[in-house]
């Protein structure tokens, strides 16, 4: 195993794994000491802060000591991959969604995109632990935003991350709505437009589910596509 700096675009899969691991590449290069790229037999590991991402046919053995050394908060795997891991780590299942086109009542001059950020962040605090201090996250989000990986939506009281948009497979994260305005159906319906937006610009558009959240995305209509395991370090 060895740091690489350059032919990540060689390297990955036609995959999430691979997509999310190029966009990183996009948007921050090489040369950050918060983003780091390693081969690993055929295929390549990504370290972006304490987040890890796997993708490609990798060396188990080679890849366990570099879990055990740097020992990263989260690791991404694809389900091919069985990871013999310290049990320290807590396992998530999770369901990969395709975006399918539903009636959408939301006009596109109600839907922000990349502006309010500080509202959008509110929302988003008020659903993830583990969103940080506003500065760091705008920093992150404005970067990727600003080298055309990222987009971030606000539609009323919700809010969507286009994470990365890499060979017309779009992948969405981080959606909330805020607390006092949940059960209105004001996700459902962003989600909506967005697919249809995606769709008329030949775009596929998917999402990750973890299994609490699975029964919303089936019941308005979202099409389960894949799984997959997340590791997470407990505490």
């Amino acid at each position: 195993m060895k740091q690489i700096y350059d032919g990540i675009a060689e390297r990955v899969t036609n995959s999430y794994y691979g997509y999310k691991i190029l966009a990183a590449y996009r948007a921050y290069g090489s040369e950050y000491d918060f983003c780091k790229f390693y081969s690993c037999g055929d295929g390549i590991v990504h370290i972006y802060n304490s987040s890890m991402i796997i993708d490609g046919n990798i060396d188990i053995s080679e890849l366990e000591m570099l879990i055990e050394m740097i020992k990263p908060a989260t690791i991404e795997v694809s389900t091919k991959l069985v990871l013999q891991i310290q049990p320290c780590y807590l396992h998530y299942h999770r369901t990969l969604f395709h975006l399918t086109t539903n009636e959408s009542d939301v006009n596109v001059d109600c839907v922000k995109v990349n502006g309010f950020m500080r509202d959008c962040y509110e929302i988003l605090k008020e659903s993830f632990e583990n969103m940080g201090d506003f500065d760091s996250w705008y920093v992150d989000i404005n970067h990727r935003i600003r080298h055309q990986v990222s987009n971030l939506y606000l539609y009323d009281s919700t809010t969507v991350t286009q994470q990365f948009n890499i060979n017309k497979f779009v992948f969405l994260s981080h959606i909330a709505t805020a607390e006092s305005e949940r059960g209105k159906g004001t996700a459902r319906r962003l989600l909506y437009f967005l697919a249809e937006q995606y769709k008329t610009e030949g775009y596929e558009a998917y999402l990750w589910a973890l299994d609490h959240r699975k029964s919303f995305y089936e019941s308005i209509g979202f099409e389960p596509v894949a799984e997959d395991i997340l590791y997470e370090m407990e505490g």
